[in-house]
């Protein structure tokens, strides 16, 4: 996982940089911690619908967020349910042109490198999280979070690593090419067309929590029609 060193309205956070996940997230306790709660637009209140459901709290528009030194405005999605205090998302790693360089092992923007973490500082309640979580089965064999909809291998719980889960209650879903958290739904040829095989009324369920219309048909074949399965796998980038 990569996280940096970052601070909001003054305070410091580690921040988890996920290009696969479409907005940037911050949970309600971070949100508090950091003084900006009273700056929350509670006309994007709502739920998350996925496997499980997550509080969404509404939306800050603008917040100030430092990183290596620069100081930007920023814009976050308040949301319960997940592990990280801040989730860095693909919105605004796009707004400032930011580069994810493996080979430096940093992230680059404006001409500043800022480091990634090294594994002794990265928090370890995301992981201990995902462990302890209960799970239903997700497509392909995958296991899906039933509380924060986190998509991994199967086998990778808690449960599943003491040898205590027992049988899937319901076989997997089939999808094509999914590859899990942080990456592509389906290939270029697989884009989604006009003509759809699935209900409008689906469609239309995850285009109004927010997705276009190729990313919502997208999720569902690649989730096997399953509009629950959908909505996770697309809250989760």
């Amino acid at each position: 996982m990569l996280y940096i060193n970052c601070q909001v309205n003054g305070h410091p956070v580690k921040a988890f940089v996920d290009s696969g996940a479409q907005a940037t997230i911050m949970s309600p306790s971070c949100a508090e911690a950091c003084g900006i709660m009273r700056l929350i637009d509670n006309r994007y209140a709502g739920m998350a619908v996925g496997v499980g459901t997550a509080k969404i709290l509404g939306r800050v528009h603008h917040a100030e967020i430092s990183i290596g030194g620069a100081i930007m405005p920023c814009a976050f999605t308040v949301m319960e349910g997940k592990s990280v205090d801040l989730l860095f998302g693909l919105d605004m790693l796009k707004r400032y042109k930011a580069k994810i360089d493996l080979e430096k092992n940093c992230l680059c923007f404006e001409g500043i490198e800022v480091p990634f973490l090294p594994e002794s500082e990265i928090p370890k309640s995301f992981e201990e999280a995902q462990m302890d979580e209960p799970t239903v089965a997700g497509p392909n064999g995958t296991e899906v979070g039933a509380k924060s909809g986190a998509v991994r291998p199967a086998g990778s719980s808690a449960s599943a690593a003491s040898g205590s889960a027992g049988p899937s209650s319901s076989s997997a879903q089939q999808g094509n090419n999914f590859q899990g958290q942080g990456r592509t739904l389906g290939n270029a040829s697989q884009q989604a067309s006009s003509a759809s095989p699935f209900p409008a009324k689906d469609i239309e369920q995850l285009i109004g929590l927010g997705f276009s219309r190729d990313q919502a048909i997208n999720a569902l074949r690649a989730c096997g029609g399953n509009v629950e399965y959908a909505a996770s796998l697309l809250f989760q980038g």
